[in-house]
């Protein structure tokens, strides 16, 4: 006889081997600061559209380089690539800052020397056709952010390491949406208790501080028709802040990226 027990937990091992496998298509940004340390700056996943590759984040991320900061990710063990090439940000309200900005999306399209894939770390692009737009409604749905959190980044043995947290919860209801000035329309506004998060294993536990899961890929798990098929799981949205009074991580559909990138091409 088979129980719900026994559904839950080959659905968990299900997920956590998910997550596993969509780490492959996230980075890891960092910046060097003057003393010459190396800190996370937020999260990042690599498109695909033909022959051209895309880095994708929180606007507020690529606004680092505005700042006059190098952002780079690694592309072999010990082995550096820049952050160059075209870049597109969601525009900032006039005589605001980019807190002001509630769609918050960078679209870097990479040029140059060492595009992806990057095998040696195990990170590949995804194709475009991965991405969800506009998977309302937002209720009734699991979802799935993966990302790496700033607190688990740092050097252990004269080598940098970045651990990989991923979560999976459901939305707030709708009519919660317009207290953090967005609308399901436009955004995904994930419940998220710091000290109660869901694993991808189905497990209860403390999730590390959220400071650089910005620009972390959020992807559809379950919709109201039942299961996905695991092969094709969407991205449905980009992290974009954390609201520790309202329990919540907000999150941008990902049609907003599409856009950009159309703008590139």
């Amino acid at each position: 006889m088979v129980t719900y027990d026994h559904i839950f937990e080959a659905e968990s091992q299900v997920i956590t081997k998910l997550a596993n496998i969509l780490a492959r298509h996230i980075l890891p940004l960092y910046a060097e600061t003057p003393n010459g340390r190396i800190e996370l700056v937020g999260s990042s996943f690599l498109i695909s559209s033909g022959t051209n590759s895309y880095l994708v984040s929180a606007a507020h991320v690529f606004d680092e380089l505005k700042l006059g900061h190098e952002l780079f990710f690694y592309i072999e063990p010990g082995i550096k690539r820049k952050l160059s090439g075209c870049i597109l940000l969601t525009k900032i309200p006039e005589g605001k800052n980019r807190k002001a900005d509630r769609l918050d999306v960078g679209v870097l399209k990479l040029e140059g020397a060492g595009l992806p894939p990057y095998p040696k770390v195990d990170k590949y692009p995804l194709d475009i056709e991965a991405l969800m737009p506009k998977a309302l409604p937002r209720e009734y749905k699991q979802y799935l952010l993966v990302g790496f959190p700033a607190s688990k980044s740092g050097v252990i043995k004269h080598e940098l390491v970045s651990k990989l947290y991923s979560f999976r919860n459901v939305s707030v209801p709708s009519e919660n949406y317009a207290i953090l000035d967005v609308s399901p329309q436009s955004h995904i506004v994930l419940s998220f208790d710091r000290k109660r998060t869901i694993g991808p294993d189905g497990q209860i536990r403390a999730f590390p501080e959220p400071l650089g899961i910005s620009g972390s890929p959020v992807w559809l798990l379950y919709d109201e028709n039942g299961r996905n098929d695991p092969a094709q799981t969407p991205i449905v949205g980009i992290a974009i802040e954390h609201h520790k009074t309202h329990h919540a991580i907000v999150v941008t559909d990902i049609g907003i990226a599409l856009g950009l990138i159309n703008e590139t091409q």
